[in-house]
């Protein structure tokens, strides 16, 4: 009886260990993201991936998001979602870069922005090789997208 409770005690203080263990690796993994209070929080937000903040001093310059790609063609195309923004002000501007790495057409350009009453618009970044230009984004937490258009033919899109 005596061999039963130690060997007993064994697992129970082998298991007990590896669920120590492994907590604290479980919770390093958790990103947590502070969304503040002024901040309207948009379906598309992904607290998850990418997020960078806006109108801080510091801006979301597109070098803070990693590059992303998408086919234009000639019919209105979306890229898949960039990185998520906070916008901690108002005035919060948002900067996409783009350009046309392949293709057989001048892409037209346009990215997800903000109105005033915090409704998502798309804002025209121009037609041909590439641009980069800011947007208006405001107190807004979501997540970067683009879309474009060619008249034929496709481009190959490279984006931040």
């Amino acid at each position: 009886m005596k061999k039963s409770i130690s060997l007993l005690a064994a697992v129970v203080t082998t298991a007990t260990a590896a669920l120590l263990i492994a907590e604290p690796a479980q919770a390093q993994s958790a990103t947590q993201v502070e969304v503040p209070s002024n901040v309207v929080i948009d379906e598309s937000f992904d607290p998850t991936g990418e997020v960078v903040v806006a109108g801080d001093g510091r801006s979301a310059r597109s070098g803070d998001c990693k590059d992303r790609a998408f086919a234009v063609v000639a019919t209105m195309t979306q890229s898949l979602n960039g990185c998520s923004v906070i916008g901690s002000k108002a005035s919060a501007q948002v900067q996409y870069k783009w350009y046309k790495h392949q293709g057989n057409s001048s892409p037209c350009i346009w990215g997800k922005s903000f109105n005033a009453k915090h409704a998502p618009t798309w804002t025209a970044l121009d037609c041909g090789t590439g641009r980069s230009k800011s947007v208006p984004w405001g107190n807004v937490a979501a997540t970067k997208k683009m879309k474009g258009l060619t008249g034929i033919g496709w481009a190959g899109v490279q984006w931040q």
